[in-house]
């Protein structure tokens, strides 16, 4: 008989030990898939939020204009490179440049950058003609560029016109012009600048050399 009650303890202590066992696993199992599930989750979520979709509105009309809404950290769309800028009284430093890889003849473009701030807005064409000189290097030679301070707020837009500097607007921290600066396109000197008290004309400097303006008051 007690050979009987010490075979059975041995027999449901064995069947107990089994099922432990079987169970340890099957926690493990679940703990990782959990984990992977969780991760693979993560995962998507950051490349969905990284991720950039080009939007494309096509004209209308043989009169209408393609317009574009771009990334350049879409590398379907942009090549980049490191490049060394080097500037006066500053110390040199790497820089990324981005280069259109197939871009669209007559198209508007609306450029961001990693921030989603727009950077770049304008019409790329692959050739253009000012005064008689035809240029046959694809550009944009009517463009503006956006230019933001480290706290995200707009600094300056800087406009090109014929492929030429024509002015550039400054703007505060509350987003009102504080300058307008206007260049000679020929030249590239300055001809005037309008100076503006929390967004109202205040004066503009007339230049009549490189240094030297005079200046007249605005009617306000």
């Amino acid at each position: 008989m007690k050979v009987l009650k010490t075979m059975k303890k041995f027999k449901n202590t064995l069947f107990k030990k089994m099922n432990e066992i079987k169970i340890i696993p099957l926690i493990l199992l679940l703990f990782f898939s959990a984990i992977s599930c969780n991760f693979t989750t993560e995962k998507h979520s950051s490349e969905k939020e990284n991720s950039i979709i080009s939007k494309i509105k096509y004209k209308k009309n043989t009169s209408g204009t393609d317009t574009l809404w771009v990334s350049q950290n879409d590398i379907s769309v942009f090549r980049q490179e490191e490049v060394m800028i080097s500037r006066p009284c500053s110390n040199p430093e790497l820089q990324m440049r981005y280069e259109l890889i197939n871009p669209r003849n007559e198209a508007y473009y609306f450029i961001y950058n990693n921030k989603k701030q727009l950077v770049t807005e304008g019409k790329y064409t692959n050739e253009y003609t000012y005064e008689g000189q035809t240029y046959k290097r694809g550009d944009f030679y009517n463009v503006k560029s956006y230019y933001y301070k480290s706290n995200g707020n707009l600094k300056s837009i800087h406009y090109m016109k014929d492929g030429r500097n024509h002015k550039t607007e400054l703007f505060d921290n509350k987003k009102r012009l504080t300058e307008i600066m206007f260049y000679d396109q020929k030249t590239g000197d300055r001809t005037k600048v309008e100076i503006y008290d929390k967004g109202q004309l205040e004066e503009t400097h007339i230049y009549t050399s490189f240094d030297d303006y005079y200046t007249v008051k605005a009617d306000n």
